[in-house]
C-alpha cells in the first residue's frame, strides 16, 4: 500500500514563510541600494566644473619650438591662426571630458578637423598634454615622450598652433594641444630620409 506523507499544516507554513524571509530581505536589500543611488555621490557635490581659455605666447611657441627644431637642423616653423583656432576646438574637448582619450585624436579625427577647418594639407600631426601649468612644462613633457618627440621634429610641417584651457576641477586642471601642419598653400614636401 502506497502511503502519502503529509507535512503537519504548521510546518507547511513554516516552510513558506523560510521561502518568504529571504526574499523579503533580498527584496528590503535591494531598495535599500537603490535609496543609495539617489544620494549625491562625492563627484555630485562638486560644482560643476569651468573652463577658461588660456592666452598662449605664440612668440614663446615659436621661440621654444624653432630653436629646438634648429638644434636638430630642422627648419623653422611659423604661427597659424586657423592651426591656433584648431587647436583652441580641441582643448575645450578634452577638458570637458578630464581626458585626452577621444577618437578625435587619432590620425583619422585631425583629418576631420582640418577638414572642417578649410585646411587643406599635406601633413598633419598633434600633441596634446595635461596637467602642465604652462607652456615649457607642456614642450618638455613633449620632448620627453617618443612618438610626441617625433611629431615636434617632424620635417614635413611647416606650420603651428597652440592652445591652452585650465578647468576648475577634475583630475586634470591644465590641458595643451599642438597642432602642426603643412597647407598646400606651403607646396608638396620632399621626402626626408630616415623619418617615417
Amino acid at each position: 500500500m502506497e502511503q502519502t506523507l503529509k507535512a503537519p499544516p504548521a510546518a507547511a507554513g513554516r516552510s513558506v514563510l523560510c521561502m518568504r524571509a529571504p526574499v523579503m530581505a533580498l527584496l528590503a536589500s535591494l531598495l535599500l541600494l537603490a535609496g543609495c543611488g539617489a544620494l549625491p555621490g562625492r563627484g555630485e557635490l562638486e560644482d560643476a566644473p569651468t573652463f577658461r581659455s588660456v592666452p598662449v605666447d605664440g612668440n614663446q611657441v615659436l621661440e621654444e619650438l624653432n630653436g629646438y627644431r634648429a638644434r636638430h637642423n630642422l627648419p623653422a616653423l611659423s604661427y597659424d591662426p586657423v592651426l591656433t583656432q584648431v587647436s583652441a576646438e580641441m582643448t575645450r574637448r578634452i577638458a570637458e571630458r578630464d581626458s585626452m582619450d577621444t577618437w578625435a585624436h587619432s590620425s583619422f579625427g585631425l583629418g576631420q578637423r582640418l577638414e572642417a577647418a578649410r585646411y587643406e594639407n599635406y601633413a598633419a600631426a598633434e600633441n596634446l598634454g595635461a596637467g602642465y601649468a604652462d607652456l615649457s612644462a607642456a614642450f618638455a613633457g613633449w620632448q620627453g615622450s617618443a612618438g610626441h618627440n617625433k611629431n615636434l621634429l617632424n620635417p614635413y610641417v611647416t606650420r603651428v598652433g597652440v592652445a591652452s584651457m585650465d578647468r576648475s576641477n577634475g583630475k586634470w586642471r591644465h590641458f595643451w594641444v599642438m597642432t602642426l601642419a603643412r597647407p598646400r598653400s606651403d607646396g608638396r614636401p620632399t621626402l626626408a630620409p630616415g623619418y617615417d
